[in-house]
């Protein structure tokens, strides 16, 4: 059983044209997917940026005689915010058997080639699918790569990749055991976190996807608090650019949120976007093995 790239990071939206304008004024992503599902009764599209993906998906009311989906209930609970990654997997079966053997129950959710874990068994929502095919994943393409190299380095933002994805969680070790030893993610070198008031550890999961797990230690920090009333989960996305001031640059001439700007990284006003703080930050992760570019011990 192996794990891939990130299928994709799927964020819950109170609207749909807010995440579009945000997603393709800063990122200038190709769309995969892009469209309401009347099995899902959903509005959502498949961002490619870079290496990584994200679905931003406008959950609906119920329709009359119809119960609430999921996400529908997830939302009105919690409010706007990350719901699940999704991985691919050439395996989903034997990865169900290994989440059932470690004590996380599992569900087919309606299909026949994607497993979700039970959010109250894992640290963070966990999707895995198995696709029947590649072909409309413009990441498995032939002439990716060059597209990829060529593109996005020039754009305004100056975007490399994906940092990383940081998961609230109860217990670092407990959340490592799993990720190590069922998902079988690789540790990464200690280096500071990316949330203050926090302790954390990062881990390469699959392909190219690496994952911080930062257990709060502050009860004044919106973490805590996160943590105590929604539980673990995705909750911040740092991503990798090649210049500091050219990605504020173009933030601020796409009237991106902004909250804080200093030496290391721009973070972005979690309230108005979906209830996730985004940064982006000019240095890498001390050894991580997808760059070997400036990094911050």
């Amino acid at each position: 059983m192996r794990i891939g790239k990130l299928f994709h990071l799927t964020l819950l939206v109170d609207d749909f044209e807010g995440p579009q304008q945000f997603f393709s004024g800063i990122f200038s992503p190709l769309v995969m997917m892009r469209g309401y599902s009347s099995h899902w009764h959903r509005y959502a599209a498949i961002y490619i940026i870079g290496e990584t993906s994200i679905e931003p998906m406008h959950v609906l009311p119920p329709r009359a005689g119809e119960a609430a989906t999921s996400w529908y209930r997830y939302m009105e609970r919690h409010g706007p915010r990350v719901h699940n990654l999704a991985f691919y997997v050439d395996d989903h079966r034997e990865l169900a058997r290994r989440l059932e053997e470690a004590g996380v129950r599992t569900t087919m959710a309606g299909t026949d080639s994607t497993v979700f874990a039970h959010p109250k068994d894992t640290p963070g929502m966990l999707e895995f699918h198995e696709p029947q095919s590649l072909a409309r994943d413009p990441r498995f393409s032939a002439g990716w790569d060059q597209f990829r190299t060529s593109f996005w380095p020039n754009h305004a933002l100056g975007f490399e990749r994906l940092s990383h994805v940081t998961i609230v969680v109860h217990d670092l070790d407990k959340a490592g055991d799993f990720y190590g030893r069922v998902l079988g993610a690789v540790p990464l070198a200690e280096r500071h976190p990316t949330l203050p008031a926090t302790e954390s550890r990062f881990w390469l999961v699959g392909e190219d996807t690496v994952v911080e797990l930062a257990q709060p230690v502050d009860e004044a920090t919106w973490a805590w608090r996160e943590l105590q009333q929604v539980g673990q989960g995705a909750v911040a996305v740092t991503f990798k650019v090649a210049d500091l001031d050219r990605a504020v640059a173009h933030l601020r001439r796409n009237e991106a949120p902004i909250a804080t700007v200093d030496e290391a990284s721009v973070v972005l006003d979690r309230a108005r976007t979906w209830g996730v703080e985004y940064r982006f930050t000019a240095v890498g992760l001390a050894g991580d093995p997808r760059s070997k570019s400036k990094e911050l011990p």
